[in-house]
């Protein structure tokens, strides 16, 4: 799977300039108030807008929020790929994303935002497909990180691709659980030490992938 297979993408390129200044504000309200804030009165006083236009340019809250969450990752999203694709493939990149993951989970201010959105993208039957994508995009990204060179233009034809993405789909899994529990426990208890538990992780990948690699005659 190449970077561009990762379905996410910039939300803001195509909107009007009053929708873009919605938008902001949906998202400084969220930060600041919570998702129960989330009104689009005030939204629209945020904005300095009429209510009014929020629907004319979303549709409906729903279509606003999903528009909020890619706005809300889709920095973060580009940062990660940025970073990991500047690291060879390999143990390189496997560090650099056990790394990221580690500091991912200690950044407890950067989830306060994922935090709100998440329980209502899963109550809402309209947002649920929104969670469904993030989540997809999470495994992919850590599927091509931890192969040992999927994503490589040239180097594997689609279907070793597509074969190898199968292969490490329950390991990716596992990553993002592990990331968004420990996250959470972070958030729960700030003073908590999750070194030797990254450790251990980490520790569990790699054997994992050394096998694999081994069965697969891989160097």
């Amino acid at each position: 799977m190449e970077n561009s297979d990762i379905p996410i993408s910039d939300p803001t390129p195509d909107l009007a300039p009053t929708a873009k200044r919605i938008l902001g504000a949906a998202q400084r309200v969220l930060s600041r108030d919570g998702f129960r804030a989330l009104t689009f009165a005030a939204i629209a006083k945020e904005a300095g807008e009429n209510p009014a236009l929020i629907r004319y340019h979303f549709g409906s809250k729903a279509g606003l929020i999903s528009m909020l969450v890619d706005a809300v990752l889709y920095q973060e999203a580009v940062e990660l790929i940025e970073t990991l694709s500047a690291q060879p493939p390999g143990e390189a990149r496997r560090s650099a994303l056990f790394e990221l993951h580690r500091r991912m989970a200690q950044d407890v201010s950067g989830y306060d935002e994922f935090y709100e959105l998440i329980p209502n993208l899963l109550r809402d039957p309209e947002l649920k497909p929104k969670l469904r994508e993030l989540m997809t995009w999470y495994r992919a990204l850590d599927a091509w990180a931890l192969a040992a060179d999927v994503g490589e233009v040239g180097m594997r034809d689609a279907d070793a691709r597509d074969a190898d993405a199968r292969e490490l789909r329950p390991l990716s899994m596992l990553t993002v659980a592990v990331l968004d529990g420990v996250a959470l426990q972070v958030e729960a208890d700030p003073g908590l030490d999750v070194g030797p538990a990254y450790e251990l992780w980490e520790s569990l990948v790699l054997r994992f992938l050394e096998e694999r690699d081994r069965e697969a005659g891989r160097p």
